[in-house]
């Protein structure tokens, strides 16, 4: 059984024990220390979470933790035939690092050493939490983010760690809302800095690109959140102003939620609109229910003013493009969503406005138009007969048939 066993108390020793009911202990943090600014590799971050996981509910003051190394090592998925190397190179850069977190009272952060003690010697690995942390490990009320250690075992990258738990802490609300510039979202201040909370930096090298952000951050963070916890579907939207992305916003549905989509409010109006009981349960897990409920107004409009033929089809087009995305007002601290009611079409000859870029890049024929301004005739003749295209070249005879009046 999982536990600690005094080897000196004079020397504020204890013997944390492994076993198969290791992964059932609880993580227990301060949302302080979830918001945290740090950097650790996915080894040491488990090692220290693995460390925290063996604090008592009823622990008054912090021990030096000793752990038998052939039992870490399988815990924390290190390498058992060079244990003691990556075990002492992980103890000597724990030694060297340091955690930036909030002080409530004034708003600054402030640095931390996360340890102040860890080596690696016969046959035994021991870290000790510096006491500056004893208020964000100990004696927590409220406040807190609590999970299952076994959650980020399997986890390879610490990207997936750390997004796991900016989630968890939020869980019940099913989204969130990080900056990925401060200085263009002064204007919403409860979005904490993403790459700061990440353990990335995007001033310089290639994380000054959001793709290479997606590729080498969000994309296996989320594919390994998925696999390994609750969290089984995460989806995520890029807020941008003049095409720079400047925040990104996180959606989920838990595994519990999922089971429980015959009792959402919007599921008997998907099923009179005709869509099909696996369909509805791809849409739940696909798209949030912002999403959902906006594109799902705008279609039963569109089908009892009988200017669409195939509600289905269509709604998963307007879900797929998002028609009515939420738009970001940066001159206010709260963001406005526009209204989801069907603009008439405009007459021929007037201007209106390009479709936002992240809305274009989603649908299925962008890259099949010359450019955005063919792309905009592509989506108002969409809008115009009611129902999406199937390929470029339909959309190519629809506006020859309109050209001629064959329509």
């Amino acid at each position: 059984m999982t536990g600690e066993v005094a080897l000196d108390m004079d020397d504020q020793r204890q013997l944390s024990l492994i076993d198969e009911e290791t992964p059932n202990l609880k993580v227990v943090k301060a949302n302080a220390l979830v918001e945290a600014q740090y950097e650790l590799t996915g080894k040491a971050h488990k090692l220290v979470l693995v460390a925290m996981a063996q604090i008592r509910k009823d622990q008054t003051q912090l021990f030096e933790q000793v752990f038998a190394v052939p039992d870490l090592v399988r815990l924390i998925g290190a390498s058992e035939t060079s244990s003691y190397t990556d075990l002492n190179r992980i103890a000597k850069d724990l030694m060297k690092r340091q955690v930036e977190i909030r002080n409530d009272e004034t708003g600054e952060f402030e640095l931390y050493q996360w340890v102040t003690k860890a080596w690696c010697k016969k046959g035994h690995f021991g870290i000790r939490f510096s006491e500056d942390l004893k208020p964000f490990l100990i004696g927590l009320v409220g406040k807190y983010t609590l999970y299952e250690l076994g959650a980020i075992l399997r986890m390879t990258s610490n990207y997936a760690i750390r997004l796991f738990e900016l989630l968890k802490q939020y869980e019940g609300l099913k989204s969130r809302t990080f900056s990925l510039d401060p200085e263009m979202t002064k204007s919403h201040p409860a979005w904490e800095n993403f790459p700061k909370l990440m353990g990335y930096d995007n001033r310089t090298g290639s994380y000054t690109r959001f793709n290479n952000v997606k590729q080498r951050v969000l994309t296996p963070a989320i594919k390994q959140v998925q696999d390994f916890t609750e969290f089984k579907q995460v989806d995520f939207k890029v807020i941008r102003f003049q095409r720079k992305a400047v925040a990104i916003q996180f959606t989920w549905e838990t595994r519990s939620t999922l089971e429980h989509v015959p009792n959402h409010p919007l599921y008997p109006e998907l099923l009179g609109l005709g869509v099909s009981q696996d369909t509805i349960r791809k849409i739940f897990t696909d798209y949030d229910e912002d999403r959902i409920a906006r594109n799902l107004s705008y279609v039963k409009k569109k089908h009892k003013d009988g200017s669409i033929k195939n509600p289905p089809a269509y709604l998963m087009d307007a879900l797929a493009a998002d028609y009515v995305e939420p738009e970001l007002n940066f001159s206010s601290a709260t963001r406005t969503i526009k209204d989801v009611t069907p603009a008439p079409v405009a007459p021929k000859g007037s201007q209106t406005g390009n479709p936002k870029p992240d809305i274009a890049h989603s649908h299925p024929l962008f890259k099949s138009c010359g450019d955005l301004n063919e792309f905009k005739l592509l989506v108002e003749a969409e809008r115009e007969r009611g129902e999406p295209f199937d390929c470029y070249n339909d959309f190519h005879q629809y506006q020859l048939d309109k050209k001629f009046r064959r329509t």
